[in-house]
């Protein structure tokens, strides 16, 4: 070999010494079981116990205190929000102010089956109440049932498609106006029903000849499944005429007019056919 590669080959072959082998060499970061434990470690963060160290612990022999509170602190606190909020000062003070309100004026306030439950009791303890209320007890108000059905009947055509293509009695003219003539069928048959549960059978018999005018009105469609809503209020309403005349006591004057009106109906709906048959049987019985 020649000087220059001997040179080479030593420097290779660098030799440390055992005293600086350890300085040359970064120290390792012990692990966590090497580390020592530490002074008053386990008394500042205490371990959650285990089970086994759970059933080797001493029952408690003493009872846990409770915390006692005095009677005014526990009753409030254990009270209703809206005893909290209303003291019972205050809520009688309410009673009286509405006790001193005027009869006529508390009875505004009551709704109607408070209403209906009032009489019921006021009749029940006196038979004379009851002869009073009786007397002066006023024929059912139609005026507003008419404004109502008027108000829908005005719906029904402003629901209409302003501009359409087309006949304005098709499917899609009926599509747009379906949820007024609902609504019309609905309030049309809860009024009727009303009065018949009511036995008012003279109003009853008003009522459908009113409400008769507005039917009659409701427009006319192509498909025959579409005037469903229009049939059945006719349909109802013809019912509740037979009921009427059966259950009412009618004059021959009263039985005139009927009869007479009830030719005119015919010419809407075959439905009037019926209480105009029995209205004709009755006015040809003799008087009594």
């Amino acid at each position: 070999t020649s000087p220059d590669e001997e040179v080479v080959r030593r420097r290779g072959r660098r030799i440390i010494s055992p005293g600086n082998q350890f300085a040359l060499t970064p120290p390792r970061t012990p692990t966590k079981r090497q580390l020592p434990p530490k002074n008053g470690s386990s008394a500042e963060h205490p371990q959650t116990p285990s089970k086994a160290q759970l059933s080797l612990s001493p029952v408690r022999s003493s009872p846990r205190k409770r915390l006692l509170l005095p009677a005014e602190i526990s009753d409030a606190i254990g009270a209703s929000p809206s005893k909290k909020l209303v003291s019972p000062v205050k809520r009688l003070r309410l009673q009286s102010r509405d006790a001193e309100a005027e009869t006529e004026v508390a009875l505004t306030g009551l709704t109607k089956a408070q209403l209906v439950t009032l009489l019921k009791d006021t009749m029940g303890r006196s038979p004379d109440a009851k002869q009073v209320i009786h007397e002066l007890l006023p024929k059912p108000d139609l005026a507003h049932s008419m404004q109502k059905l008027e108000k829908l009947l005005h719906q029904i055509y402003r629901a209409f498609p302003q501009k359409h293509w087309g006949n304005s009695r098709d499917a899609f003219c009926f599509r747009r106006v379906q949820i007024p003539i609902e609504t019309f069928k609905r309030k049309c048959l809860e009024r009727g029903q009303q009065l018949c549960q009511a036995e008012q059978w003279c109003s009853l018999l008003e009522y459908a000849q009113q409400a008769w005018n507005f039917v009659r009105k409701m427009p006319d469609w192509e498909d025959a499944s579409h005037n469903k809503a229009k049939q059945l209020c006719f349909r109802s309403l013809a019912a509740h005429c037979t009921t009427a005349l059966k259950k009412a006591s009618l004059d021959q004057r009263q039985l005139q007019a009927l009869v007479s009106r009830f030719r005119e109906m015919k010419e809407d709906s075959p439905c009037i056919a019926s209480p105009l048959k029995l209205a004709e049987a009755q006015l040809e019985q003799p008087h009594q």
